[in-house]
């Protein structure tokens, strides 16, 4: 699992191309995420209107360790780590990430608040506080309201803690629930987030890729000011998503690769309405989330079953293996196997009627 994650990267279309650009977004979500939020409370509320251009690195990145998680859950994929292409889907995926962890931090931010209207009750509110502290000093002592308030605070704490250790457990299972479906509903299922978290392969992953982190930012400390460092917590994430999503591909996909199992029942689909002799190229040309599908010059590049769009493929941009220059089409849409018979037809010239043969005597009587 580990050598697989660690290698992945290396196997991808374009590895410069990702680390460089990968570095590249996180440091500018490292930097201007930090400046953005600072203007909006300290220097004027209208900084807020710059948040697309603030917040876009920041939702590229999340939406790529997402299609990282995803590529990790298709077992046996071959392709390794997938292309940093296609920023319209990864921002999508991004933002659904952050709505995930917003999710799940939520009941953190509501007890903590909770608590702060508790005390701000306590000492400005109706009940005197003098009196409060004299009947707690009465009853344990003179030290009495400091231990009880050291008390409170380091339950509090404690209770923090707990929630975030729980927290930074359970994430990456709820985040590949979301990437095997593309559906941030399937990310808040406690039902299918905890058969994730409790499975032993997945406890396994999650701890090589808490590992993996540790290795990654340890060696991007000392090297953060020379932006190297940069890079390198780059790729300890890409590692760290992809032991997520092998960790959890067992309990998603029951053993079977995901790719597979999302693309046998489409694809079964489309050949039941489809007759004739163009059925198997209207299955490869008309559905094209029913099988893994090729680079439009035949060179196996995949395309991932499932997008951040609900399980349905994004179309509005092209292919990852154009994307990176590696393939240049010559005709956009034609993924038909140049191998295939053509199709039997009873008009072979497209339906325009030509006049008698020319070697033919016409009728002059």
């Amino acid at each position: 699992m580990l050598t697989a994650a660690v290698t992945a990267l290396a196997r991808t279309d374009d590895t410069a191309g990702v680390v460089l650009v990968g570095g590249a977004v996180t440091l500018l979500a490292w930097t201007l995420t930090p400046l953005w939020l600072g203007g909006v409370l300290f220097v004027s509320p209208a900084v807020a209107v710059a948040a697309p251009v603030a917040l876009a690195p920041s939702l590229v990145a999340r939406g790529y360790f997402v299609r990282v998680t995803r590529a990790g859950i298709q077992a046996g994929d071959p392709a390794g780590a997938p292309s940093l292409v296609a920023w319209g889907e990864l921002v999508r995926d991004g933002l659904k990430s952050a709505v995930l962890s917003a999710a799940l931090l939520a009941p953190l931010v509501a007890g903590l608040a909770v608590a702060g209207l508790a005390a701000a009750a306590l000492v400005a509110g109706p009940v005197d506080p003098a009196s409060t502290a004299a009947a707690v000093e009465s009853a344990l002592g003179p030290n009495g309201p400091i231990a009880v308030a050291a008390v409170a605070v380091a339950l509090v704490a404690a209770l923090v803690g707990a929630y975030l250790l729980a927290f930074a457990y359970v994430r990456p299972a709820a985040l590949a629930a979301f990437a095997a479906s593309g559906r941030v509903r399937d990310g808040l299922n406690p039902r299918t987030v905890v058969g994730v978290a409790a499975t032993g392969r997945y406890a396994t992953g999650w701890t090589l890729a808490a590992g993996a982190l540790a290795v990654g930012y340890a060696l991007a400390a000392p090297t953060a000011p020379i932006v190297v460092g940069v890079a390198f917590a780059f790729l300890a994430r890409v590692v760290a998503h992809g032991l997520y999503g092998r960790g959890a591909a067992g309990a998603l996909t029951g053993g079977t690769p995901l790719a597979d199992a999302r693309s046998a029942p489409r694809a079964t689909r489309g050949a039941t309405v489809t007759h004739g002799a163009g059925a198997a190229r209207s299955a490869a040309i008309g559905d094209v989330s029913s099988t893994p599908q090729t680079g439009p010059a035949g060179d196996g590049s995949s395309v991932p079953a499932v997008s951040g769009d609900g399980g349905r493929p994004i179309r509005s941009e092209p292919p990852a293996a154009v994307q990176v220059g590696r393939v240049v089409p010559i005709e956009a849409g034609d993924s038909i196997d140049p191998t295939d018979p053509p199709e039997a037809t009873d008009d072979p010239v497209g339906g325009f009627e030509w006049g008698p043969p020319l070697s033919e005597a016409e009728d002059k009587g």
